[in-house]
């Protein structure tokens, strides 16, 4: 895994940051949902533009449905699915991971389990969105069963999840998108240190 410079949030200083910027215009969701879109367009390979996009309950199903408005913008053959009996009989240019983010405190289990194998299964490039589904963002260990994407984007600053136990072998490469916030880098320094 390359080397990623950057601050590290965990999970309660990233919620603070969020309510911080709930009155951000375009909101956070379109702002990470466009990033990631950009970043999925680049991904996909121009010869199979059948993108599959994993879309969970809480924000992280949200910014998976901005990604997939954006590439069908872009005329990209989307098919977004949140549970397994809505996945056609295709072969993939790109799997965008948008089931769980950083919020995620149980075992991945029952049909988001059955989509993470599924993801785990396919030959394309695997896109997750902030943390690989099934991966705690702050400590990096796999809650039950865990998406292995070839590429992450997370959002607002690094997650410890991401560099430590399970996280870099289920990251893939790393971008980091800050969504055009303005952040503290002293709050980010103490952060460091605690982790």
């Amino acid at each position: 895994m390359p080397i990623v410079n950057g601050p590290i949030y965990l999970t309660e200083e990233c919620r603070r940051i969020e309510q911080a910027a709930a009155d951000a215009q375009p909101p956070l969701m379109e702002r990470a949902g466009a990033a990631a879109a950009a970043l999925a367009a680049r991904l996909a390979s121009e010869r199979n533009k059948d993108v599959l996009v994993l879309a969970g309950p809480g924000n992280n199903g949200g910014d998976a449905r901005v990604v997939a408005a954006r590439l069908q913008e872009q005329f990209f053959r989307v098919t977004v699915a949140t549970a397994p009996d809505e996945i056609p009989d295709k072969n993939w240019g790109l799997v965008v991971d948008g089931l769980f983010g950083i919020g995620l405190a149980r075992d991945v289990e029952g049909a988001h389990a059955r989509l993470v194998d599924y993801a785990n299964r396919q030959r394309c490039p695997v896109l997750a969105l902030d943390v690989p589904s099934g991966i705690q963002s702050d400590t990096g260990r796999v809650l039950g069963r865990a998406v292995r994407a070839t590429h992450t984007i997370t959002f607002i600053g690094l997650k410890p999840g991401l560099l430590t136990l399970d996280g870099p072998d289920h990251a893939g490469e790393i971008t980091v998108e800050s969504l055009g916030l303005s952040l503290p880098a002293a709050t980010a320094w103490a952060l460091m240190k605690r982790s």
